[in-house]
Protein backbone atom coordinates (compact mmCIF):
# COMPACT_ATOMS: atom_id res chain seq x y z
CA UNK A 1 0.00 0.00 0.00
CA UNK A 2 1.60 3.66 -1.05
CA UNK A 3 1.87 6.28 1.35
CA UNK A 4 0.17 9.63 1.47
CA UNK A 5 1.42 11.77 -1.46
CA UNK A 6 4.02 14.26 -0.52
CA UNK A 7 5.04 17.18 -2.44
CA UNK A 8 8.13 17.00 -3.95
CA UNK A 9 10.49 19.61 -5.65
CA UNK A 10 11.91 22.71 -5.18
CA UNK A 11 10.21 26.47 -5.08
CA UNK A 12 11.13 28.91 -8.11
CA UNK A 13 13.95 30.94 -7.12
CA UNK A 14 13.17 34.74 -7.13
CA UNK A 15 15.74 35.00 -9.06
CA UNK A 16 14.19 34.19 -12.21
CA UNK A 17 12.05 37.72 -11.88
CA UNK A 18 15.84 39.50 -12.47
CA UNK A 19 15.74 40.16 -16.11
CA UNK A 20 12.06 41.41 -16.28
CA UNK A 21 12.50 43.20 -13.10
CA UNK A 22 15.62 44.57 -14.74
CA UNK A 23 13.74 45.50 -18.11
CA UNK A 24 11.07 47.43 -16.21
CA UNK A 25 13.64 49.43 -14.24
CA UNK A 26 15.38 50.58 -17.00
CA UNK A 27 12.55 51.08 -19.16
CA UNK A 28 11.07 53.45 -16.34
CA UNK A 29 13.93 55.12 -15.67
CA UNK A 30 14.05 55.80 -19.64
CA UNK A 31 10.58 57.42 -19.37
CA UNK A 32 11.09 59.35 -16.41
CA UNK A 33 14.32 61.02 -18.06
CA UNK A 34 11.78 61.90 -21.36
CA UNK A 35 8.16 61.98 -21.01
CA UNK A 36 7.79 63.41 -17.58
CA UNK A 37 10.33 65.61 -17.80
CA UNK A 38 13.29 67.01 -19.97
CA UNK A 39 16.12 65.32 -17.86
CA UNK A 40 17.58 63.60 -21.36
CA UNK A 41 18.19 66.79 -22.37
CA UNK A 42 21.27 66.82 -19.96
CA UNK A 43 22.96 63.44 -21.69
CA UNK A 44 21.71 63.44 -24.92
CA UNK A 45 20.93 65.56 -28.06
CA UNK A 46 16.94 66.62 -28.46
CA UNK A 47 16.85 64.38 -31.83
CA UNK A 48 17.21 61.86 -29.59
CA UNK A 49 13.72 61.92 -27.61
CA UNK A 50 11.49 59.71 -30.30
CA UNK A 51 13.80 56.62 -30.17
CA UNK A 52 14.49 57.30 -26.38
CA UNK A 53 11.05 57.15 -25.75
CA UNK A 54 9.90 54.07 -28.06
CA UNK A 55 13.01 52.29 -26.39
CA UNK A 56 11.68 53.06 -22.49
CA UNK A 57 8.07 51.99 -24.04
CA UNK A 58 9.48 48.55 -25.23
CA UNK A 59 11.80 47.71 -22.17
CA UNK A 60 8.73 48.12 -19.87
CA UNK A 61 6.37 46.45 -21.90
CA UNK A 62 8.69 43.61 -22.11
CA UNK A 63 9.89 43.53 -18.61
CA UNK A 64 5.67 43.19 -17.61
CA UNK A 65 5.55 40.19 -20.39
CA UNK A 66 7.77 38.54 -18.93
CA UNK A 67 7.00 39.16 -15.11
CA UNK A 68 3.40 38.15 -15.97
CA UNK A 69 4.61 34.65 -18.03
CA UNK A 70 6.97 34.22 -14.67
CA UNK A 71 4.13 34.53 -12.54
CA UNK A 72 1.71 32.17 -14.34
CA UNK A 73 4.12 29.25 -14.33
CA UNK A 74 4.25 29.78 -10.24
CA UNK A 75 0.60 29.86 -10.32
CA UNK A 76 0.23 26.97 -12.20
CA UNK A 77 -1.24 23.64 -10.56
CA UNK A 78 1.10 20.51 -9.86
CA UNK A 79 0.18 17.09 -10.91
CA UNK A 80 0.24 13.80 -8.99
CA UNK A 81 2.76 11.11 -10.54
CA UNK A 82 4.55 7.90 -9.16
CA UNK A 83 7.98 7.73 -8.65
CA UNK A 84 9.53 4.69 -9.45
CA UNK A 85 9.19 2.47 -6.41
CA UNK A 86 5.73 3.36 -7.12
CA UNK A 87 5.30 6.05 -4.39
CA UNK A 88 2.99 8.88 -5.19
CA UNK A 89 3.99 12.28 -5.23
CA UNK A 90 2.97 15.88 -6.46
CA UNK A 91 5.59 17.13 -9.54
CA UNK A 92 5.23 21.13 -10.11
CA UNK A 93 6.09 21.47 -13.59
CA UNK A 94 7.88 24.71 -12.76
CA UNK A 95 10.65 22.93 -11.51
CA UNK A 96 11.73 21.55 -15.12
CA UNK A 97 11.90 24.90 -16.44
CA UNK A 98 14.40 25.38 -13.70
CA UNK A 99 16.52 22.17 -14.48
CA UNK A 100 16.35 23.08 -17.75
CA UNK A 101 18.24 25.84 -17.11
CA UNK A 102 20.77 24.15 -15.04
CA UNK A 103 20.99 20.28 -15.89
CA UNK A 104 21.75 19.74 -11.53
CA UNK A 105 19.53 21.70 -10.54
CA UNK A 106 20.88 24.52 -9.16
CA UNK A 107 20.34 28.34 -9.70
CA UNK A 108 23.21 30.90 -11.16
CA UNK A 109 22.44 33.18 -7.80
CA UNK A 110 25.75 34.39 -8.71
CA UNK A 111 25.48 35.50 -11.84
CA UNK A 112 22.18 36.51 -10.57
CA UNK A 113 23.84 39.08 -7.95
CA UNK A 114 26.28 40.70 -10.70
CA UNK A 115 23.41 41.09 -13.12
CA UNK A 116 21.67 43.13 -10.47
CA UNK A 117 24.34 45.90 -10.51
CA UNK A 118 22.50 46.63 -13.83
CA UNK A 119 19.78 48.27 -12.03
CA UNK A 120 22.15 50.78 -10.45
CA UNK A 121 21.82 53.25 -13.17
CA UNK A 122 18.00 52.68 -13.75
CA UNK A 123 17.48 53.03 -10.28
CA UNK A 124 19.62 56.81 -10.52
CA UNK A 125 17.31 57.55 -13.31
CA UNK A 126 14.51 57.14 -11.46
CA UNK A 127 15.22 58.72 -7.87
CA UNK A 128 18.03 60.92 -8.71
CA UNK A 129 18.45 63.53 -11.13
CA UNK A 130 22.37 63.79 -12.36
CA UNK A 131 23.55 67.36 -13.67
CA UNK A 132 24.34 67.90 -17.02
CA UNK A 133 28.05 68.80 -17.52
CA UNK A 134 29.47 71.64 -16.44
CA UNK A 135 32.81 73.58 -15.03
CA UNK A 136 34.44 69.94 -14.38
CA UNK A 137 34.84 69.00 -17.92
CA UNK A 138 34.93 72.51 -19.06
CA UNK A 139 38.10 72.96 -17.21
CA UNK A 140 39.83 69.81 -18.14
CA UNK A 141 39.04 70.08 -21.87
CA UNK A 142 42.55 71.15 -23.04
CA UNK A 143 41.46 72.78 -26.59
CA UNK A 144 38.53 74.69 -27.58
CA UNK A 145 36.10 73.18 -30.32
CA UNK A 146 37.08 74.40 -33.69
CA UNK A 147 33.81 76.45 -35.22
CA UNK A 148 33.48 76.00 -39.02
CA UNK A 149 33.71 78.75 -41.45
CA UNK A 150 30.04 79.65 -42.52
CA UNK A 151 28.44 82.66 -44.53
CA UNK A 152 27.81 85.24 -41.65
CA UNK A 153 24.78 87.20 -42.04
CA UNK A 154 25.33 91.57 -42.05
CA UNK A 155 24.41 92.13 -38.33
CA UNK A 156 21.19 94.47 -37.40
CA UNK A 157 22.12 98.31 -36.60
CA UNK A 158 20.93 97.83 -32.77
CA UNK A 159 22.83 99.29 -29.51
CA UNK A 160 23.30 95.13 -28.42
CA UNK A 161 23.34 92.10 -29.87
CA UNK A 162 22.20 88.94 -28.56
CA UNK A 163 24.62 86.26 -30.45
CA UNK A 164 25.19 82.88 -29.85
CA UNK A 165 28.86 81.92 -28.47
CA UNK A 166 29.67 80.05 -31.51
CA UNK A 167 28.52 82.86 -33.67
CA UNK A 168 31.02 84.90 -31.63
CA UNK A 169 33.63 82.42 -31.73
CA UNK A 170 33.57 82.27 -35.49
CA UNK A 171 33.06 85.97 -36.06
CA UNK A 172 35.88 86.82 -34.04
CA UNK A 173 38.25 83.75 -36.67
CA UNK A 174 36.64 84.28 -40.09
CA UNK A 175 34.71 87.79 -39.61
CA UNK A 176 36.07 89.88 -37.24
CA UNK A 177 35.32 93.06 -38.63
CA UNK A 178 31.69 92.77 -38.16
CA UNK A 179 32.42 92.49 -34.10
CA UNK A 180 34.66 95.80 -33.60
CA UNK A 181 32.84 98.23 -31.44
CA UNK A 182 29.97 95.90 -31.50
CA UNK A 183 28.30 95.79 -28.18
CA UNK A 184 27.17 91.82 -27.84
CA UNK A 185 25.40 89.50 -25.00
CA UNK A 186 26.45 86.26 -24.55
CA UNK A 187 25.14 82.88 -22.95
CA UNK A 188 27.27 80.79 -21.04
CA UNK A 189 28.29 78.73 -17.62
CA UNK A 190 31.44 80.30 -15.55
CA UNK A 191 34.60 78.79 -15.13
CA UNK A 192 37.89 80.06 -13.43
CA UNK A 193 40.64 81.48 -15.55
CA UNK A 194 44.29 81.40 -15.60
CA UNK A 195 44.74 84.71 -14.14
CA UNK A 196 42.96 86.32 -11.64
CA UNK A 197 41.17 89.29 -13.38
CA UNK A 198 40.09 86.80 -15.97
CA UNK A 199 37.40 84.08 -15.85
CA UNK A 200 36.04 81.77 -18.68
CA UNK A 201 32.56 81.97 -20.53
CA UNK A 202 31.58 78.43 -21.89
CA UNK A 203 29.02 76.36 -23.61
CA UNK A 204 29.59 72.67 -24.55
CA UNK A 205 29.07 71.54 -27.83
CA UNK A 206 28.30 67.87 -28.04
CA UNK A 207 27.65 65.57 -31.71
CA UNK A 208 25.70 62.83 -30.17
CA UNK A 209 25.85 62.79 -26.31
CA UNK A 210 27.54 64.08 -23.44
CA UNK A 211 29.72 61.74 -24.07
CA UNK A 212 31.58 63.38 -26.90
CA UNK A 213 31.18 67.15 -25.33
CA UNK A 214 33.80 69.43 -26.68
CA UNK A 215 34.16 73.04 -24.84
CA UNK A 216 33.51 76.46 -26.41
CA UNK A 217 34.77 79.87 -24.53
CA UNK A 218 35.34 82.81 -24.50
CA UNK A 219 37.78 84.52 -22.12
CA UNK A 220 35.93 87.58 -19.92
CA UNK A 221 37.43 90.64 -18.48
CA UNK A 222 36.26 93.42 -16.55
CA UNK A 223 34.24 92.14 -14.19
CA UNK A 224 34.32 90.27 -11.49
CA UNK A 225 33.88 86.52 -11.98
CA UNK A 226 31.00 84.52 -10.25
CA UNK A 227 30.87 80.85 -8.73
CA UNK A 228 31.89 78.39 -11.18
CA UNK A 229 29.05 76.93 -13.15
CA UNK A 230 26.90 79.96 -12.35
CA UNK A 231 24.76 80.60 -16.06
CA UNK A 232 25.48 84.44 -16.68
CA UNK A 233 24.47 86.50 -19.24
CA UNK A 234 27.47 88.82 -20.11
CA UNK A 235 27.62 92.12 -22.15
CA UNK A 236 30.68 93.94 -23.39
CA UNK A 237 32.63 94.88 -26.85
CA UNK A 238 35.06 92.09 -28.34
CA UNK A 239 38.62 92.60 -27.43
CA UNK A 240 40.60 92.76 -31.08
CA UNK A 241 42.92 90.37 -30.77
CA UNK A 242 44.42 87.66 -32.61
CA UNK A 243 42.27 84.36 -31.94
CA UNK A 244 43.55 81.16 -33.97
CA UNK A 245 41.71 78.45 -35.73
CA UNK A 246 43.61 75.90 -33.90
CA UNK A 247 42.95 77.02 -30.66
CA UNK A 248 39.81 79.54 -30.84
CA UNK A 249 39.11 81.53 -27.19
CA UNK A 250 38.62 85.24 -28.47
CA UNK A 251 38.46 87.78 -25.65
CA UNK A 252 35.65 89.63 -24.42
CA UNK A 253 35.76 93.27 -22.36
CA UNK A 254 32.63 92.98 -20.35
CA UNK A 255 30.13 95.90 -19.09
CA UNK A 256 27.49 94.38 -17.30
CA UNK A 257 26.70 90.75 -15.68
CA UNK A 258 23.62 89.04 -15.12
CA UNK A 259 22.89 86.02 -13.61
CA UNK A 260 20.34 84.02 -15.14
CA UNK A 261 18.67 80.18 -14.81
CA UNK A 262 20.14 77.39 -16.93
CA UNK A 263 18.75 77.01 -20.25
CA UNK A 264 16.37 74.09 -20.79
CA UNK A 265 18.56 72.33 -23.11
CA UNK A 266 22.50 73.27 -21.88
CA UNK A 267 24.05 72.08 -25.18
CA UNK A 268 21.65 74.37 -27.45
CA UNK A 269 23.62 76.95 -28.14
CA UNK A 270 21.86 79.67 -28.85
CA UNK A 271 21.50 83.79 -28.22
CA UNK A 272 20.27 84.81 -25.01
CA UNK A 273 16.76 86.34 -25.35
CA UNK A 274 14.84 89.13 -23.35
CA UNK A 275 12.78 86.20 -21.90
Amino acid sequence: MTGRPTRAGHPRPLSELGLPLLLVLTGAGLLRATVRSDMYLRYVKEGLWPYLVASGTLLVVLGLAGIGAEVARRLRQPVLRRDASGRRYWHDPVDDHAEAHDGHGHGHGGATRVAWLLAVPALTLLFVAPPALGSYTASRDGGAARVERTAYEELADAPTTPMALEEFIGRSVYDSTSLRGRKVRLLGFVTAGKAPDSWYLNRLKVGCCAGDARTMRVEVHGVKAPRNDTWVEVTGVWRADDVTVENPVPALDAGALKPVSPPRNPYQDAPPTDG
